[in-house]
């Protein structure tokens, strides 16, 4: 948890800092420029009139052209009196405190807001302390009067939970609780519906209120709402660089915008990260809960009123409405989820395969941005006297600069590997060989690294010179970016798998077991750039890198010993309910047609790689636009291979949605850019559209295609006049949330 938020904290401190070398001001380069100019002026005045040197008098004498071009070393002192003289002092640029003063200010501000956030929630919805009800009390019309603070304290009590205070929100009339606050004080906010949830089940209440209070008990909040705060304050920050390059003040005006447009990326791969950390807390928060004995009940009742808490609510909302939980980065997992988690509680820690994208780009990401900082970094050193003009290299990278970054990603890949292999999740039949999981999350961390790449390019893409040690590892194996990302990222997993495995045949302590994965995955994050380990470590570090997994896997060649007979099993359960049937999506077509829509597909698909390639080939950020086009189609090609690898028809039917609209966003930026630079005719323009038509339906051919056929292996038929996957799922978002 703690490791997640700490790798936020850096991506967004590394991107605050960043903003400080461009935000020179127009007033200070103008005065740079007149200096130089001064200074070119005087000197070739001078150099005209100095006498000529000893050295210099062979040098005329041979040749009648000959002609200065540098001011000799006696007369280095007159010349500075000059410029000094008739230049005034040359202006001196401290990026470094607008670099400082952007950390402050996103510190502080992230502090203010983590402060009065509980406030300002208050403010905002309107809660009200709850009066103290007396016994017996009635209403207007005859009704007793129901006290929710009680109920709220004694749970509190009973599991060692402070409660500042117990909020009434009387605007919401759905049964409805949330914890929100800070260091100190511990907001309950109950909304009106909660009243008739605990006149008509008492257990059901009791479930709510132990969940907020479980997310109070395992610190959730101090974390989240850090997270939160810090957000804000970035974005805020991000906002107001990119007005001020709007203004004269900005001498970098044009570097400064495509530099917030970038960051403003960062701060959604940030938000989106920080909703899926959530899923877990939420899933951690009802196993809390599920822990618990109800007042005035058997023990064990809460775990079934959460679960039909879950089923009623999610089924009292609207269907037309949106399923906010099915998103993959919506703030609350889905009901189905957590469901599941109630039955199989280790799915709260699975490593899922949004995180490690999400991971692997923000990593890639904030390493670039700050890498690619190094000269800057090499001034300010040579600006304090820690370096000199012979240890200044134009072309040098100081990669332990992003040492805080992979000192903190490195243990959440790690420990979150780990998961995965301890709780297959999604593929229970596979515990004792999870490589297809692994394998899926290999392929989704490696499209995170260059996702990461490609929205800002930096040190990591670029080919270093011949005689300059290589940024990451992989550059000395293969000179494509993609693949070498590839095979980094396969390499990692897979080590950090045969890791866990062999800790898992030893059964491990669990202490020892996540300081070693943890460090381990450290050690295997920071080996992929050479650059970062000094020469005389490099050979250790990659021999325990290479020689661990080996000694661990030792075990997994001994035979396993059975359980005994006697032996509680445990039968799989499902992550997500509802996988159910099998769709006849692919309607029957000829063979030519399908295999056009096979050739279409693979086209697409081939082009979508191609331009990734090269958007990443080039060190140049691309023009915006072009960036967003190239990842709208990329995402499309995603969005279909996830149709075809979907465990049921709900799931299929909205990666297709997915795809089709991210193609349409495609085709309407570049039909818009077209009749901008005037090459896109109507005529034209109704011409395409047919095949640009054609597209998607070809795409959700193949996927269908491919979808049947992984069923029809598995043996999933549909039986006849069965209604389609995910009918009976309750759509809505989950009841409980956070703040």
């Amino acid at each position: 948890m703690f490791a997640r938020a700490l790798l936020f904290l850096f991506a967004l401190v590394f991107a605050a800092a960043a903003i400080g070398p461009l935000t020179e001001s127009k007033r200070h380069d103008d005065a740079t420029w007149s200096y130089r100019f001064c200074t070119r002026r005087i000197e070739k005045e001078l150099l005209l009139q100095l006498p000529l040197t000893p050295e210099e008098l062979p040098l005329a004498a041979a040749d009648p052209f000959w002609d200065r071009d540098t001011v000799p070393a006696p007369h280095r002192a007159l010349v500075s009196r000059a410029v000094l003289r008739e230049c005034g002092e040359r202006p001196v640029d401290h990026p470094e405190r607008r670099v400082a003063l952007a950390v402050a200010v996103l510190a502080g501000g992230g502090f203010l807001l983590y402060w009065l956030l509980p406030y300002l929630t208050i403010l905002r919805c309107g809660l009200t302390r709850e009066k103290p009800v007396e016994p017996g009390a009635v209403d207007r019309h005859g009704n007793p009067v129901v006290c929710l603070v009680a109920p709220v304290r004694r749970l509190a009590a009973d599991t060692g939970v402070t409660v500042h205070a117990v909020l009434f929100n009387a605007g919401d009339d759905t049964a409805n609780a949330v914890a929100f606050g800070h260091v100190g004080r511990r907001y309950v906010e109950l909304s009106s519906g909660m009243e008739d949830l605990l006149v008509k089940d008492p257990p059901a209440f009791d479930a709510v209120v132990l969940h907020e209070l479980g997310h109070i008990r395992n610190r959730d909040l101090d974390v989240t709402q850090g997270v939160t705060a810090l957000w804000w304050a970035f974005v805020t920050l991000v906002t107001a660089t990119f007005g001020l390059s709007l203004t004269a003040y900005s001498a970098q005006d044009k570097n400064l915008r495509s530099l917030c447009v970038q960051l403003l990326l960062l701060t959604f791969l940030v938000y989106a990260a920080r909703n899926s950390y959530l899923h877990s807390r939420e899933l951690h928060a009802d196993a809390f809960a599920a822990g618990r004995s109800a007042w005035g009940t058997a023990g064990g009742t809460v775990r079934q009123a959460l679960d039909g808490f879950l089923v009623r609510i999610a089924g009292e909302r609207p269907a037309k409405r949106v399923d906010t939980s099915a998103w993959p980065f919506a703030t609350h997992p889905s009901p189905a989820r957590r469901r599941a988690s109630l039955a199989r509680p280790a799915l709260a820690d699975e490593f899922t395969r949004w995180e490690a994208a999400l991971i692997g780009c923000i990593l890639t990401f904030a390493a670039n941005l700050v890498t690619g900082h190094s000269l800057d970094m090499q001034m300010f050193g040579l600006r304090i006297g820690v370096l000199d003009l012979e240890g200044i290299d134009l072309n040098g990278v100081y990669v332990w600069s992003a040492l805080p970054l992979l000192l903190v990603a490195g243990p959440v890949i790690g420990l979150g590997l780990r998961q995965s292999v301890r709780d297959p999740g999604r593929f229970p039949w596979r515990r004792d060989v999870p490589f297809a999981r692994q394998a899926v999350i290999a392929v989704f961390l490696w499209a995170g690294t260059c996702l990461g790449c490609l929205l800002y390019p930096g040190p990591l893409t670029e080919t270093p010179p011949h005689h300059r040690m290589p940024v990451m590892l992989w550059q000395t194996l293969t000179g494509s970016p993609a693949l070498g990302l590839a095979v980094t990222c396969t390499a990692t997993v897979g080590l950090c798998t045969l890791l866990a495995l062999g800790t898992e045949a030893v059964a491990l302590p669990r202490r020892p077991a996540l300081l070693l994965h943890g460090a381990y995955g450290a050690l295997v994050t920071v080996a992929w750039f050479p650059a970062a380990l000094p020469a005389g470590l490099r050979p250790y570090c990659y021999a325990v890198v290479l020689a661990l997994p080996l000694l661990a896997a030792v075990p997994l060649v001994r035979p396993r010993r059975r359980p005994p007979a006697g032996g509680v099993h445990h039968p799989p359960v499902e992550a997500e309910f509802g996988r159910g049937t099998v769709t006849g999506a692919s309607t029957p077509l000829r063979t030519r047609v399908l295999v056009a829509c096979h050739l279409a597909t693979f086209g697409v698909s081939a082009w979508a790689l191609v331009l990734t390639g090269r958007l990443l080939a080039f060190s140049a950020p691309p023009a915006p636009l072009t960036l967003v086009k190239t990842l709208g189609l990329l995402l499309f090609v995603l969005a279909v291979a996830g149709a075809a690898l979907a465990p049921d028809d709900a799931v299929f039917r909205r990666r297709v949605h997915a795809a089709i609209c991210c193609f349409g966003g495609v085709a309407a930026l570049a039909c818009l850019e077209g009749i901008a630079n005037g090459t896109l005719s109507p005529l034209v323009f109704l011409t395409l559209l047919a095949p640009a038509c054609a597209v998607p339906r070809a795409c959700e051919v193949t996927a269908a295609a491919l979808y049947d056929l992984r069923h029809r292996r598995s043996g999933v038929q549909r039986p006849p006049g069965s209604p389609p996957a995910g009918a009976a799922e309750p759509a809505g978002a989950s009841p409980m949330r956070e703040e």
